[in-house]
């Protein structure tokens, strides 16, 4: 960015900022999922489809995907706006949203998101937004037969071995999955 702080974009995401006028008017729209690591001494506002975040120089993760909204403070300080409440993040924070409601999550202790180095975490999270992801990081279609896409997962996946990565999401489910071309069927027991 303009003021040297920097941003990561996770898979099929978008960040847009006016370079011309950033010096007065500092905010930058997010669709999908970024890292930013802000410069100390600067504040701006990103904006996504369900909160807004300020930055009080630090280093955050937001994600915002269909009916998923989350924010991890890492140094620093954050501000989430979601509904005109803002709930203020330390180290190791989070704020969760998943379908409209708010999903308690125990603290953060990396320090950095697992994206930056190509693999994806799930805490306790529902299976489809495991499945979600994975589309977006291999581009393909996934369908579930036989498997609760809202039952809870924890585990995570590589993004540079889609072999390993079919395992590593079907195995603890005790589920198969057989592929065709872009589109990958998981079977449940």
């Amino acid at each position: 960015l303009p003021d040297a702080s920097s941003v990561s974009l996770n898979a099929k995401s978008v960040l847009v900022f006016n370079k011309n006028s950033w010096k007065n008017n500092r905010e930058v729209e997010l669709q999908g999922e970024a890292f930013f690591k802000v410069a100390k001494g600067s504040s701006f506002n990103v904006i996504t489809e369900t909160g807004t975040v300020k930055v009080y120089g630090t280093q955050f993760n937001v994600k915002q995907r269909n009916n998923y909204f989350e924010v991890i403070c890492y140094e620093g300080l954050v501000g989430v706006t979601h509904n005109s409440i803002e709930t203020k993040l330390k180290p190791g924070d989070s704020f969760l949203i998943i379908d409209g409601k708010t999903i308690a999550k125990e603290k953060e202790n990396r320090t950095m998101p697992s994206w930056l180095n190509n693999a994806s975490t799930f805490r306790s999270l529902p299976y489809k937004t495991v499945i979600a992801e994975f589309e977006r990081q291999y581009n393909v279609q996934v369908t579930l037969l036989g498997i609760d896409s809202n039952q809870l997962f924890s585990g995570s996946f590589a993004h540079d071995n889609i072999e390993l990565a079919l395992k590593s999401i079907t195995l603890p489910l005790h589920a198969t999955y057989s592929k065709s071309n872009n589109t990958i069927t998981l079977r449940g027991e």
